[in-house]
């Protein structure tokens, strides 16, 4: 829910701040109302990373671009890919899965 009080009372903040030191620009304090909630729901994503977690080591195959934790499987990856120009399923089913 967008709608959480502690965003209403962030908004209602930069409201009194916006008429209180900016009075010109407080007259569009509709945008911020409207805007209320794709902005916390940006502010949430890029709390939470976007549910990507890049901190763990993956080893990339040249040929293909799939991932592996392993850097055995890309290199195994990467030589069958290059002598036969397709991928092997035995290889690729030890691929990091997105």
């Amino acid at each position: 829910m967008c709608m959480n009080w502690k965003v209403l009372l962030g908004i209602g903040v930069v409201i009194l701040l916006a008429y209180l030191f900016v009075p010109n620009i407080a007259s569009y304090t509709w945008v911020l109302l409207v805007l209320a909630c794709p902005l916390s729901m940006m502010l949430m994503m890029a709390g939470m990373n976007h549910g990507n977690d890049k901190s763990e080591k993956v080893f990339v195959c040249p040929e293909c671009n799939l991932e592996y934790k392993d850097a055995e499987w890309a290199k195994k990856c990467a030589a069958w890919c290059k002598e036969n120009h397709s991928c092997n399923l035995e290889i690729i089913e030890h691929a990091v899965k997105k």
